[in-house]
């Protein structure tokens, strides 16, 4: 049963999600007619307030709308965009955002009634580099964002803190050897739906298996390019690794201190203000989780650069990141558009034929292949879905209204849709510097 009451939103906080324009226009009416005729064949039952519905009584997903008229116009104003700010201004419901999502995005995305918010959305300029406004207007909207990377990730994460996929213990592994003679692992998913206490170790088992990818063990001088929120620094030193890593963040800095103080690691990694790019040394290994996040391609491109200007022959380098098969979905597309106005500017994630590329371009780097795992990150998100609406009032006790529930919600929602159905796919990737390089 969804259950849709009145919903307020304070607009000085969330000023996009003003009444849109074009309430009742033809081209709102236009998408208001489309939808409703293509329902069942979306598998969707859409339910009305006047106890009208469209779509198969028993289909499989249920959107319940509680405002149509402006739900129309966000559409056809913003296309998914307009999805998402719907939906954080409480215009619809679902029991199964994911599934909803899944349906509803690529249906907009290819309609021609939606607006294509395209590459404005990103408040990019024309080197696709983002602009003053775009950050402007992101902090305006969300006012917590200094306070939220680690009160929000006590909400939804478990005691590792990880935002990373994890890998659970169930799960068949195939290896396939390609023409150009690098390795694909591939795990299959969790014989059967991992549970939330599951989590913790399977977060520690993800961490452990890059660290096995890049070689980390006993007196390996180690740069952890991205430290998270200290699993992984902290499972490279317990190996017996010289760790260092660093971060951006003060909030951060000080967060991570305090736990490799109480793990007692302090002496064990060296924890500075920074970026990777500031790091020299000669290093045997370079990790990281999700170095593309805020920055895309250019983050993960960062990894790569410090790891063919500091690996010793015979080092490796080894991260974790989501990565588009193919061409990017328009569906991921717009949906990144909507997450480059209210969570991160990354944009969609990058192709795995652009991510080897830039490998191959590297004059001392080879890429020696990939750990295919979507399936248990996909179950990664699932759990943490689940974790954060159960927590709901503590997140309200930090300070996050219900529009900012909701936005996370649907943050969410929307990463678990992809890679439920192909349209990113989470790696872990191995490149090396052969011992033979000059």
């Amino acid at each position: 049963m969804v259950r849709v009451e009145p919903q307020t939103v304070d607009l000085e906080r969330w000023p996009a999600l003003a009444p849109p324009a074009g309430v009742g226009g033809s081209s709102a009416g236009l998408v208001a007619q489309s939808l409703r005729r293509a329902a069942r064949d979306l598998g969707i039952r859409i339910d009305y307030p006047d106890s009208s519905a469209a779509g198969d009584y028993d289909a499989d997903v249920r959107v319940v709308l509680r405002d149509p008229d402006h739900f129309w116009a966000r559409l056809a104003a913003a296309g998914v965009v307009g999805l998402g700010e719907s939906f954080m201004a409480g215009e619809w419901a679902t029991a199964g955002l994911g599934a909803a999502i899944a349906a509803l995005a690529p249906w907009i995305a290819d309609n021609p009634d939606c607006a294509d918010p395209g590459e404005r959305a990103f408040g990019r300029d024309g080197r696709g580099h983002s602009g003053a406004g775009g950050r402007r207007d992101r902090a305006h909207q969300v006012p917590l964002e200094d306070s939220v990377p680690g009160a929000l990730t006590s909400l939804y994460t478990d005691e590792t803190m990880s935002t990373s996929g994890a890998v659970f213990a169930s799960g068949a592994r195939t290896r396939t050897r390609l023409d150009d003679g690098s390795d694909v692992v591939h795990l299959e998913a969790p014989a059967s739906p991992p549970r939330r206490n599951d989590l913790g170790d399977a977060q520690r088992r993800s961490a452990d298996m890059l660290l096995t990818l890049a070689g980390v063990g006993e007196g390996a001088r180690v740069l952890v390019a991205t430290p998270g929120w200290g699993e992984l620094p902290m499972r490279a030193a317990e190996r017996g690794a010289h760790v260092r890593t660093m971060t951006g963040s003060t909030e951060r800095l000080a967060a991570l201190g305090s736990r490799f103080a109480a793990a007692g690691l302090e002496d064990s990694v060296s924890l500075f203000l920074g970026d990777p790019s500031e790091a020299g040394g000669a290093l045997d290994a370079v990790v990281a989780t999700d170095p593309g996040v805020d920055s895309g391609l250019a983050g993960i491109g960062g990894v790569v650069g410090v790891a063919e200007r500091l690996l010793e022959p015979g080092g490796r380098m080894a991260f974790q990141a989501l990565v588009c098969p193919g061409r990017p979905e328009r569906a991921h597309v717009e949906l990144a558009a909507w997450g480059s106005k209210y969570v991160a500017e990354a944009g969609p994630a990058p192709s795995w034929s652009d991510l080897v590329e830039m490998i191959a371009r590297s004059s001392r780097l080879r890429l020696r292949g990939r750990i295919e795992m979507t399936a248990h990150h996909a179950e990664t998100v699932r759990l943490w879905s689940e974790s954060f609406a159960l927590r709901g009032r503590d997140a309200a006790a930090l300070g996050f209204d219900a529009v900012y529930r909701r936005m996370w919600a649907f943050h969410l929602a929307a990463m678990e849709a992809g890679m439920r159905h192909g349209w990113v796919e989470s790696v872990q990737v191995l490149a090396d510097v052969p011992d033979t390089a000059v």
